[in-house]
């Protein structure tokens, strides 16, 4: 595929529509259709590499740990062990981005976690990070939180050298967002009515900055939990009135016994359009497992929208994968170093500490392309579950 037929940088397209692969005529793709790997090729020339970095988003969790204990949370596939590791070495993480702009076509880079703005480069006030985006303003940064400890200072500190500001809240009615962030009642609910009240007072910041257009509530739809129309109409009009964007993401099963949980785009598209979301007439209304569509977008009122899905372990999502998916870069486990995963339903890890520290650009882009050419094996194709530890299902 190349770079004409998908949506790439975000100063070209609307902010909401950066993430949606579409034609040249503006129609949704079915990314299955172009995929080297259901053609059997299983290995990237350097020019088909570089067109990948192109168009996927670099994604980097600065820190496993986080301050919610999200029930649907697949900590980027990661086991939920992992959630006790180190935060990321802040000067490696900015010595790969400098390797990778340096020499390939990289676009996009975000910020994850666990829960990005607790790592110690934000509450000490250093914002080395922050400080270094600013380096680089072709570069597209996002930053994905729940919002809790995302503090007017940060705030201040990042809304001019990032495109985006992702928060995830899944509700605006506390008894659901606390039934949704607190897995098996993890924290005192006196605490997380400290964290909710934070929560509220961060996004009215945001809201005073008017920079709507960078901002998307993010919430993960879960049957009988928060797809209610009570609960949709409540955060559709949050966003309309502070001009933020509303984002939904289908839920992923960790485990087989979640399944009923996911509500399908029939089904979720309808419920929208009864709530005066408008859909695209190419909008999938499917989830066919032999198709990967995994982003479309909607308009409510005055705010754009967008709904995505993963698929992780379908047939088409799997055969797709590598020339979508996030290239995921975690921290190792004393966080001094940096690897990729691949595959976020399987283990596998291809540790990046090395090149980095040795500045070796050519060790450093061949095992990215092998984390594409794994991907291209459809490893995760027909998965069962997710590896998760049983004592934090949620069923």
């Amino acid at each position: 595929m190349s770079d004409q037929t998908s949506v790439s940088l975000a100063k070209e397209f609307k902010e909401e529509e950066v993430t949606v692969r579409k034609d040249q005529n503006g129609r949704v793709l079915d990314l299955s259709k172009d995929s080297l790997a259901a053609k059997g090729q299983k290995h990237l020339s350097r020019e088909e590499m570089l067109d990948l970095f192109a168009k996927i988003r670099l994604r980097i969790s600065l820190t496993p740990k986080c301050n919610s204990w999200c029930v649907f949370c697949s900590n980027e596939g990661s086991s939920y062990a992992d959630k006790f590791n180190g935060h990321a070495n802040i000067d490696l993480v900015m010595k790969l981005g400098d390797m990778l702009i340096k020499s390939t076509t990289l676009k996009m880079i975000d910020f994850s976690g666990g829960e990005p703005t607790i790592h110690p480069d934000f509450t000490s006030g250093d914002f080395k990070l922050i400080d270094w985006t600013k380096k680089y303003p072709q570069i597209r940064f996002s930053i994905h939180s729940n919002g809790i400890a995302l503090t007017p200072t940060i705030i201040d500190r990042l809304k001019d050298s990032f495109s985006r500001i992702g928060v995830s809240v899944n509700s605006f009615f506390f008894p659901t967002w606390n039934k949704i962030s607190n897995l098996n009642n993890y924290f005192k609910e006196e605490i997380q009515v400290g964290k909710y009240k934070k929560l509220q007072e961060n996004l009215e910041y945001l809201t005073k900055q008017q920079i709507g257009d960078k901002v998307f509530i993010k919430s993960v739809i879960m049957r009988g939990i928060n797809d209610s129309e009570e609960e949709l109409q409540r955060l559709l009009d949050y966003c309309a009135a502070n001009s933020f964007h509303p984002k939904f993401l289908e839920f992923e099963p960790q485990f087989p016994e979640q399944k009923k949980y996911t509500v399908g785009r029939k089904e979720f598209f309808e419920k929208l359009e009864k709530l005066g979301c408008v859909f695209p007439a190419d909008a999938p209304r499917h989830n066919d497992p032999d198709t990967y569509i995994p982003g479309t977008n909607f308009t409510y009122k005055n705010v754009g929208g967008l709904h995505s899905i993963f698929g992780c372990g379908q047939k088409a999502a799997c055969l797709s994968c590598y020339n979508f998916l996030c290239m995921f870069i975690k921290p190792t486990n004393d966080g001094q170093g940096l690897y990729i995963k691949p595959c976020a339903v399987l283990d596998t890890k291809i540790d990046l500490t090395h090149a980095i520290e040795t500045e070796n650009y050519e060790e450093l882009f061949d095992l990215f392309r092998l984390s594409r050419e794994y991907l291209m094996l459809a490893p995760g194709m027909n998965c069962a579950g997710w590896n998760k530890e049983e004592k934090f299902k949620y069923c």
